[in-house]
This record gives structure tokens, sequence and C-alpha cells, in this order.
């Protein structure tokens, strides 16, 4: 017995990305990835497609959205699981709870573990998200049908939460291994890997088949599952198209515009039209350098998917001016202090405020 499964999840169609330039091309490679999954499954000649959860972004679907999806897992033909996730819920308006969808088609409908077997002695259970958060799936669930027992949820990891992610149907290494699942498929974390123990995968997210947000990490594909008598293979399957890249050009003891550029050019040598950029300036210049940042976006992103610049150079040494005994010094002292504590929001407000104080000192203006 041999059965051979590709699991993809967070395909996220129709997501936009109206704060980037060349949004509208990157909301279309998320239907192209989705293709080649598809495409990925039959050259493969998969017996089974799963999808873990978030095929599409339920809030932005519309007609079109259900006749893309219909038409590429109707051209699989073979059986296709759905497990939806909390961006696309099982619901009275789900393009999922439709009659017309390819009768190959089987979609995990409620909160709750269902079966299906998928070949003799392997059985795929599955369990849906639908309007209402859905609690702990693993939680005093045993699966007990004999054979190999495969589980389907959209869920999180609680070991290796990304920061700043939803925790959504969360569940433990343990809490898997303890229900008697053979193999966890999953979905949510947009960034793939695989979590084994004693030499054997206890559960794997694909990640998305394209980025989504900057700081994903790496694993952007599908998983081809090989399962063979007894033993399970797991092996990825890169899908990604495009790279979301945060890059730094330290711009220190530039005194002119042109010199700017020069600096930035090697920095962007490497980037191409696929590539989705964030470039922060940074560093010391010579005192009222111009930095246009619209120009230098004009100028690179050319042949960019997308360059967004982030100017957080300096004209002043604001070490040195902390240590003075004087007004300006007690406010650029404060404003470090607050500018040190990372990641919050009034870092970055004080990161820019201390652009604005130095200049008003100095009775320079700033542009924004």
């Amino acid at each position: 017995m041999s059965l051979t499964i590709l699991h993809c999840a967070d395909v996220h169609l129709e997501t936009t990305f109206p704060e980037t330039r060349g949004g509208a091309a990157r909301r279309k490679s998320l239907g192209d990835a989705f293709v080649r999954i598809v495409d990925e499954a039959q050259r493969r000649n998969a017996d089974v497609l799963t999808i873990g959860g978030d095929l599409y972004e339920s809030e932005r679907a519309s007609p079109q959205t259900f006749r893309f999806i219909s038409e590429q897992l109707g051209r699989f033909g073979k059986p296709v699981y759905v497990a939806p996730g909390n961006h696309d819920p099982f619901g009275p308006g789900s393009l999922l709870n439709r009659s017309d969808l390819p009768p190959n088609v089987r979609v995990f409908n409620e909160a709750a573990w269902k079966a299906y077997p998928l070949a003799a002695g392997v059985t795929l259970w599955g369990f849906g998200h639908t309007p209402s958060e859905p609690g702990r799936p693993f939680a005093a669930t045993r699966f007990d049908r004999g054979g190999l027992q495969l589980a389907l949820v959209h869920g999180s990891d609680e070991a290796r939460c990304p920061p700043n992610k939803r925790v959504t149907a969360p569940f433990t290494t343990a809490e898997v291994v303890a229900s008697g699942a053979s193999l966890l498929l999953t979905g949510h974390y947009h960034g793939g890997y695989v979590v084994s123990q004693s030499g054997r995968p206890v559960f794997a997210y694909p990640g998305s088949p394209e980025p989504i947000r900057f700081g994903e990490g790496s694993g952007h594909g599908a998983l081809a599952i090989t399962i063979d008598e007894s033993s399970i293979d797991v092996r990825s399957v890169p899908t990604a198209r495009t790279r979301l890249v945060d890059l730094s050009c330290d711009l220190t003891g530039v005194a002119h515009e042109h010199a700017a550029f020069e600096r930035i050019m090697p920095v962007l040598a490497g980037c191409g039209i696929d590539d989705y950029v964030r470039l922060r300036l940074t560093g010391v210049v010579a005192d009222g350098t111009r930095l246009d940042r619209a120009l230098i976006e004009d100028h690179f992103a050319t042949s960019l998917g997308s360059l967004e610049i982030s100017d957080e150079t300096r004209s002043h040494d604001y070490e040195s001016i902390a240590r003075e005994p004087t007004v300006r010094g007690h406010v650029v002292r404060d404003l470090l202090a607050l500018s040190r504590q990372d990641g919050t929001d009034q870092a970055r407000i004080a990161e820019d405020a201390l652009r604005y104080a130095v200049a008003a000192f100095d009775g320079a203006e700033v542009a924004p």
C-alpha cells in the first residue's frame, strides 16, 4: 500500500496589499501559486490533496473567487479535503458551503473531528473552523480506528507562535502525540516547518505558498507526504516566486544626494522584479543632505516589485548632544532613552521626534 498526499494551507486568496506598491501583482501571485500547487499534485500523481485552512479571505471573496477555486479543485479530480480556518470559516455565506462545489471536494464543516477513510489502514480526521472560536481541538481527543490516523486542522503550535500572531485552535506536541494521531497536517503559520519526535514527524506546517507579511521566515510551499505500509515521509515542496526582503543601507559620511544613490545601488543589486523590498537608511549624514524618499523609490522600484524606504538617518551625533548640559541635551537624552525601547510605537515616535527636535534647536526644517 502506497499513498501520496499533497498538503497546502494559507493560500489567502483575495488578500490585498494596499500599503505596498505592486499590491495587485502580489494579490495575483497568490492565485498563481495555488495553480502551481494543483499542477504539482497532478505531476506527482497524488492520491489526495489536503488544505489546512485560510484558502481565501472570506471578507473579500466574490463569485469569481468561487469559480476559480472550483476550477482548480475540480481539475485535480481526485479527493480534496478542506479544513476551514479562521480567515475562511465554514458558515452560511462560506464559499465552501455550496452545493455546486466539485463532487471530489469534502469540507470539514464543524468544530468537531470527523473521519474519512483514505485507503486500507489509513484514516483522515478533520476539524473545521466555524465563525465561533473553536477552542483546543486535541483536548481529550483520541483517534482509535486502528492503522494510520492522520489529522487535519488549522491551528496554533503553542510552543512556536510567531510574534504578533493570533492564537487559534491551539495545541501542543504532547496533545497531538496523546491523541494517537500518526501525523497532523496543519496550517496557520506562514513559515513552514516539521516537528518530529523519536525520529518520526508529529505535525507539519507547509507555510503559505507565497509570503504574505514581512518577517514570516522561510518555508513557503506545500508538503508531499508519502505513506508506505507503516512509514510516513514528509518532504517540503517550495512554491514561492516572490520574496519580501528587509534590507538596510548605512549612509554614514554621505554629504550629497548623488553619493546616497551610489551607496544604495549595490545594496539592491541582488533584488529583482519579484522582490518586494523594505529598505532602511541609517547612519549619520552631513548636515543638510537631501534624502528624497519618493525620488529614491521611483528610481530603483522600476526593477523591483516594489520599494519602501524608511529614512532613519540623522545629521547629528545624538550621543554627544545628550551629554551637553543644555536644554537641547536634556531633550535629546530623554528622547534617546525612549527610542531604545525596542519594538514599541513610542520608540518609533521618539526616533522621528529626535530629528525634529534637533532641527528645531538649529532653526532648520525637516521634511516629513
